[in-house]
């Protein structure tokens, strides 16, 4: 599988470079005494803090249930941090209550200067177990979301607190828009609120940041804040290749190199939506494959199902013309709603898998909307080299927003 070996090989360049970039900013900006470092949790599977509550507290959506205090670690080796997992209470697509877990950073000493200001970063955690969850693997160090933490780290050095929502809910119901909204909204109210972190509330100054799954949690959050959560004020959100058009997605990665995230979201979007009979459209090797997958994170499924078909798995020709799924992936194409914030849009022309189409169409969608974008399309690139490319426009972008500055618009 060539074409698959060339994409991990520029991971691993991208991680080294990003690694450099962030490590040097925040030796230089850190403070010299590290936080305590706390024991390593186990497994989200058999750790009894990731556990749903039962019976399930009558509380809002946002309230803390349990904190501890954690070590970040990157590389296995512990970051000058402090740092807290929170479990708080959450909605599912269903409306159902959930608890999900996110990541609160900050950095040792208070920022000079005034009040502490919030980013939420979301990571792309794309993945079927609560093993490629964000809040397990920040506290051993391994990758993915090493080379986001790369990211986040910079903004910790600048004085920044940081949450990091694992959104896909303890079911990894990963692409599932309000699953995934209510995961990341949620957890902004449970930082807001988590005493140790000394924010203000609502009245925080917040942001939102995220690239690729990271961007589609990031984007749907901006969506849904307007009705699920209104009391919260958003200075603005930054998202890059965006996943705007799963149809879109899938219909062009079908057989691919990156099938394997056509088959992972359609696990996903079957853990949230029941009225996609998987019993019914998938044939024997088809309900295997999926099996497996569900075990998965995108590392394992992305080389595991490269250059797979769906129709070879379906007992119909095209999944994504079954009435059913096409509700779902309606239901789950970003543009349905206005943002309630300003958005930087940073896309790759010649994106291989958030292809630049759709995500023209949504910058469009919004501006007819009303709402400030400013669309930086980045003309040479790949998927994975973008992410590298326009991560500093995107943090200048946050930084502007959290400093009071009006937002630009290139509608």
């Amino acid at each position: 599988m060539p074409t698959v070996s060339v994409d991990i090989r520029r991971k691993l360049s991208a991680l080294a470079v990003v690694t450099a970039m962030a490590a040097t900013v925040f030796t230089a900006a850190a403070p010299s005494a590290a936080a305590a470092d706390a024991p390593s949790p186990g497994n989200p599977a058999g750790d009894p803090f990731y556990a749903q509550p039962s019976p399930f507290p009558d509380v809002a959506p946002g309230t803390v249930l349990d904190s501890r205090p954690v070590t970040i670690r990157a590389l296995a080796l512990p970051v000058p941090v402090r740092a807290w997992q929170v479990k708080y209470r959450s909605t599912d697509t269903d409306g159902a209550a959930i608890a999900d877990v996110a990541t609160i950073m900050q950095p040792v000493n208070p920022p000079a200067g005034g009040a502490r200001k919030l980013v939420s970063y979301q990571t792309a955690q794309d993945g079927l177990t609560t093993d490629c969850a964000p809040s397990s693997v920040l506290t051993t160090g391994t990758a993915p979301p090493a080379e986001e933490l790369a990211l986040m780290l910079p903004l910790v050095a600048a004085g920044y607190t940081v949450v990091t929502a694992d959104y896909e809910g303890p079911d990894s119901e990963w692409a599932a828009a309000a699953n995934t909204a209510h995961g990341v909204l949620d957890g902004i109210r449970a930082a807001q609120s988590f005493p140790p972190a000394g924010l203000a509330g609502p009245s925080t100054p917040t942001g939102l940041i995220g690239y690729s799954g990271g961007a589609l949690a990031s984007e749907w959050a901006n969506e849904l804040q307007p009705q699920y959560a209104p009391e919260l004020r958003f200075a603005g959100v930054a998202a890059g290749g965006v996943p705007a058009d799963l149809d879109y997605i899938a219909r062009h990665i079908d057989g691919g190199p990156f099938a394997g995230i056509y088959v992972g979201a359609a696990v996903g979007l079957a853990r949230a939506y029941p009225e996609i009979d998987t019993d019914a459209l998938l044939n024997a090797r088809g309900k295997q494959a999926f099996a497996e997958v569900g075990k998965q994170c995108i590392a394992q499924f992305t080389v595991g199902q490269a250059f797979r078909r769906m129709r070879d798995y379906t007992t119909v020709p095209q999944l994504l013309d079954v009435p059913a799924v096409k509700r779902v992936i309606a239901e789950n194409t970003m543009g349905r709603f206005k943002p309630g914030s300003p958005v930087y849009v940073y896309q790759g022309v010649f994106d291989e898998l958030a292809f630049s189409p759709p995500v023209d169409k949504l910058v469009r969608t919004y501006c007819a909307q009303g709402v400030s974008v400013q669309y930086h399309r980045i003309p040479i690139g790949d998927h994975v080299t973008v992410a590298v490319q326009g991560a500093p426009g995107a943090l200048a972008y946050l930084a502007d927003r959290l400093a009071g500055k009006p937002a630009p618009s290139t509608c």
